[in-house]
């Protein structure tokens, strides 16, 4: 058991494999339901970690909901893995969604995706390394990140000059599920618990099985 500073005693299933607190249990392996037990087990092949997807766990209904969801969004979309993951990570850093940082997916690297491009994220604005079409996307994430409020009307002309109508429906909702996801993501604690990422491992997506392996991290 475990007391926090106000005298509340948690038992030390809510503590990570690193010892640090998570403020909705992550269930173990043997607690869940088959299907969502495979897919922690698939996304920790692919990203190293499954730790938001096992706090969520608690309610497996509705999870299968999010990824019915969430699946097709990211990896049956208009837009490139490549640009997902460049919008993904300029909110993660916002948000500081430490799960969220720490994944990263073997697609969206064989897309084009580095960590020199990363890193330049903050200031992607002012670098060479991306495109207009990506400088649109990725500002347009950090400012719903950091403020919605201030997106106006020359953010939209902005991205109608590089996407299509229909792709700025779809990033819309890509940039609404990463900030609120990261957001909660960050609010319980759900932190990658794995050291090493994998980033050279080819996933199931040349096998005919890709809904299955790629779409289980958020």
């Amino acid at each position: 058991m475990r007391e926090t500073a106000n005298g509340l005693r948690l038992p030390d299933a809510f503590r990570h494999e690193s010892n640090a607190m998570t403020r909705i249990r992550l269930l173990q392996t043997n607690e869940l339901e088959p299907d969502i037990a495979a897919d922690c087990l698939q996304f920790e092949a692919v990203t190293g970690d499954s730790s938001g997807w096992r706090a969520l766990a608690h309610r497996p209904d509705l999870l299968r909901l999010l990824r019915g969801f969430y699946t097709p969004l990211q990896f049956e979309g208009l837009l490139s893995r490549k640009l997902i993951e460049l919008v993904r990570l300029g909110i993660a850093q916002i948000n500081q969604c430490q799960n969220c940082l720490l994944t990263r997916y073997p697609d969206s690297i064989e897309d084009g995706l580095t960590e020199e491009l990363v890193r330049a994220l903050p200031d992607a604005q002012a670098s060479p390394l991306f495109t207009e079409r990506e400088k649109a996307a990725i500002e347009f994430g950090q400012k719903m990140a950091r403020n919605h409020f201030s997106i106006g009307d020359e953010d939209f002309i902005r991205l109608h000059l590089h996407f299509s109508e229909q792709e700025v429906v779809e990033l819309c909702l890509d940039v609404a599920m990463f900030v609120g996801l990261g957001r909660l993501f960050a609010t319980i604690d759900a932190r990658n618990t794995v050291c090493v990422i994998p980033t050279a491992t080819k996933t199931a997506t040349d096998g005919g099985t890709a809904p299955d392996v790629r779409a289980r991290e958020i």
